[in-house]
C-alpha cells in the first residue's frame, strides 16, 4: 500500500514553505491569495487530505460541542437532537453525541471515561441530559469548558451552571388529576432509577396528587431499558392485580407497559389505563391513541443551544482580549419551560 501524501509533499508541489502550506490550509492569516491557491492545487494534485482533528487543536476555535445522553432509545432524545442542532448551525458549530447510559445501563467508570476524552478531544462545550458526578462538573470547570443540563438538574454544589428542565413536580400532580377525574384510584408508576435525577420529582408530583385523591400510588422500579422493565412489570403483575392505571416514565418503559399488558390480554383503556412521559410522533397514531405528557425537548434544545453558544462566543470574544476565559454562567441560564398533558383515549377520555 502506498504510503499517504504528507504536509511536505504539498510543500515541494507547491514549491512554497511548509509553514506556508500549513498555514493556507488551515486558514491561518498571513497567506497572499495567489499562494492560497497554489498550495490548495498541489494539495489536490498530491491527493492530501488535512486532518481536521489536529487543526482544531491547533486553532482552538471551539467549534465541536459535546452532548452527553442516557441511552438513546428514548425518542425524547431524538426531539432534543433537533433543537440543538438546528441552534448549533446556526453559528457554525456541529455536535456529537456521547451515550454514558447505552442499554439503559449507566456506568460512573464509562461518565469519567467519556468526560476525559471529551477534554482530551478539547470540545467546546457540554449539554448533559442527566447528572454528573461533581467530580466531573469539576473538572469540565478546570478545563474551560461550559456546561449546561437539560431535563437533569446540576449537582448540590454546582447549583450556579445552567440548566433547562420541566417542573417535574408539577407535571406529575397533572398527569394524577387527571387520573382521578376518571374515578381511578390504583395507580402505578413504572419508574427509572433516581440517578435520573427527573424520577424524585416525577414521583413526589404523583404522591402528592395521590394523597389529594385519595388514591393508592405503587412504584415499580426498573433500570430503564425495556427488558428491565417488561421484566419488572410482569413480576409486579404476577402478585396481584393490575392497577387501574399505569404511568410510564419514559419512551423505553411505554414500550414495556405496553408490551406486558398485550402479553397479559389486558386492554388500555378498559381494564388498565395508560399515560406516558414525553411525546412521540406516532403516539396519535396507536390504538388508543396515548395520552402523554409533552415536555417540548426540541424547545429545551433550542434553549440549552442558545445558552452554549453565548457561553463559547463569551470565551472566545475573553480570549481575544487576553481575560480569562473560563464559562460565565448566570442566573437567568436556570429556567424551567412549560410543560403539556396531551389528552388523547388512552387514559379512558
Amino acid at each position: 500500500m502506498s504510503r499517504k501524501p504528507t504536509l511536505r509533499d504539498v510543500s515541494r508541489a507547491s514549491g512554497l514553505s511548509t509553514y506556508t502550506v500549513s498555514r493556507a490550509l488551515s486558514s491561518g492569516e498571513g497567506v497572499s491569495p495567489a499562494s492560497r491557491e497554489a498550495v490548495l492545487k498541489a494539495a489536490r494534485e498530491v491527493g492530501y487530505v488535512p486532518n481536521a482533528a489536529a487543526q482544531q487543536l491547533r486553532k482552538n476555535t471551539r467549534s465541536n460541542v459535546a452532548v452527553i445522553t442516557a441511552s438513546t432509545s428514548n425518542h425524547y432524545y431524538l426531539e432534543l437532537m433537533r433543537g440543538i442542532e438546528a441552534t448549533l448551525r446556526r453559528s457554525g458549530r456541529t455536535s456529537v453525541v456521547a451515550d454514558i447510559a447505552a442499554e439503559g445501563h449507566y456506568s460512573e467508570a464509562f461518565e469519567d471515561a467519556t468526560v476525559q476524552n471529551l477534554i482530551q478531544s478539547r470540545t467546546a462545550g457540554v449539554i448533559a441530559t442527566l447528572t454528573l458526578q461533581q467530580r466531573n462538573v469539576d473538572l469540565l470547570h478546570d478545563w474551560d469548558v461550559p456546561v449546561v443540563f437539560v431535563d437533569a438538574a446540576p449537582p448540590e454544589e454546582a447549583r450556579a451552571v445552567p440548566s433547562i428542565t420541566t417542573d417535574n413536580e408539577a407535571a406529575s400532580q397533572a398527569v394524577g388529576d387527571h387520573l382521578a377525574e376518571h374515578g381511578y384510584d390504583d395507580w402505578a408508576l413504572l419508574a427509572y432509577p433516581p440517578r435520573w435525577s427527573t424520577r424524585v420529582p416525577r414521583e413526589a408530583g404523583l404522591r402528592i396528587a395521590a394523597r389529594r385523591h385519595g388514591a393508592r400510588l405503587t412504584v415499580i422500579e426498573s433500570e430503564n431499558d425495556v427488558d428491565s422493565a417488561v421484566a419488572a412489570l410482569s413480576a409486579h403483575l404476577d402478585g396481584g392485580p393490575a392497577p387501574r392505571a399505569v404511568v410510564a416514565g419514559n419512551n423505553p418503559l411505554l414500550q414495556a407497559a405496553l408490551r406486558e399488558l398485550r402479553a397479559r390480554g389486558l386492554r388500555v383503556p378498559d381494564d388498565v389505563a395508560v399515560i406516558a412521559f414525553d411525546e412521540f410522533p406516532w403516539a396519535a397514531l396507536l390504538d388508543p391513541p396515548l395520552t402523554v405528557l409533552d415536555e417540548h425537548s426540541e424547545s429545551i434544545g433550542v434553549l440549552a443551544a442558545q445558552t452554549l453558544t453565548r457561553l463559547i462566543d463569551a470565551q472566545v470574544a475573553a480570549e481575544a482580549a487576553g481575560r480569562s476565559i473560563a464559562p460565565a454562567y448566570r442566573a437567568e441560564d436556570r429556567r424551567e419551560v412549560a410543560f403539556e398533558l396531551v389528552v388523547r383515549r388512552s387514559c379512558g377520555c
